[in-house]
């Protein structure tokens, strides 16, 4: 089965990092293999995408790949030997950033033409995921990983890890609010919401009971968190938790809708209208 393991948007397109390679999605819902033609003798899975306009950067074995036209072109950035695993990525104000299954954190200040390790504090080399400030407005980032969240006041150059009160949490999936508040899926179920050094544990009730939280998306008016594979919403100021979707693989925001990855290779977008009408 090709598996996605991350969805994004970038203008009318979305992108699917699949076992199978880089997939794009166009609004008329034909679909492409990015990496066809640039890998066509071996293939390469794409483990993780981050896009800007019409800049790609995938997260494949050994390094990255990036391509400035949209994906109709590739260059392969490798990264030094033995060649760490990219699990996650962002493109920052001040640079980009590659995180790695056991090898913490890579920096680019380059446009991604070279990579150095900086992990000056980051005492976790596991590194699942990342979030940016709002609107990446300054070069804050947090990085999530197998013991908890460490942040970054200079885009990624000196970590410090947060003190989480509840002691030492895998952390899958982040996401920052308009206002600043930091939100952390766990893996061993719920999720935590700091704001202004105050952690405040959240717990997701439902019928299928705890899982571990994938991912996270803040929306206008509510919260969506990947519940293993089930996407469960919470509407701001609504009684509880329901379920929206199953099956999923990942999860995305797109504008004011929900981005999913389905098992089996499906792409759907939720509005946030359909989304309104699970809680009323």
């Amino acid at each position: 089965m090709d598996r996605t393991y991350q969805v994004a948007q970038s203008g009318e397109c979305v992108y699917a990092a699949r076992h199978s390679g880089l997939w794009r999605i166009d609004a008329d819902g034909s679909q492409r293999n990015l990496f066809a033609n640039w890998a066509a003798a071996d293939g390469i899975p794409a483990l993780c995408i981050a896009t800007q306009a019409d800049t790609l950067l995938a997260g494949v074995h050994g390094g990255v790949a990036r391509s400035f036209d949209s994906g109709e072109s590739w260059e392969m950035i490798p990264f030094r030997l033995p060649a760490p695993l990219a699990t996650c990525l962002c493109l920052g104000a001040d640079g980009w950033l590659a995180g790695t299954f056991a090898d913490g954190s890579f920096l680019s200040t380059d446009g991604g033409a070279s990579w150095a390790a900086h992990n000056h504090g980051l005492f976790d080399h596991s590194v699942n995921c990342f979030a940016l400030s709002p609107g990446a407005a300054d070069v804050t980032v947090y990085a999530g990983t197998s013991t908890g969240i460490y942040c970054s006041y200079n885009g990624g150059r000196l970590w410090h890890d947060l003190e989480l009160g509840s002691g030492r949490e895998t952390v899958l999936s982040l996401a920052v609010a308009a206002d600043g508040a930091l939100y952390a899926g766990c893996e061993s179920g719920g999720f935590l919401r700091i704001k202004d050094g105050r952690v405040e544990p959240i717990h997701i009730n439902n019928e299928a009971g705890a899982g571990a939280v994938n991912g996270l998306a803040l929306l206008a008016d509510g919260l969506a968190a990947q519940v293993d594979d089930r996407v469960m919403l919470k509407q701001t100021g609504g009684a509880g938790w329901r379920t929206v979707a199953d099956g999923v693989e990942c999860l995305a925001l797109a504008d004011d809708a929900l981005l999913l990855g389905k098992a089996g290779g499906q792409i759907e977008i939720v509005p946030a209208s359909d989304l309104r009408q699970f809680n009323r």
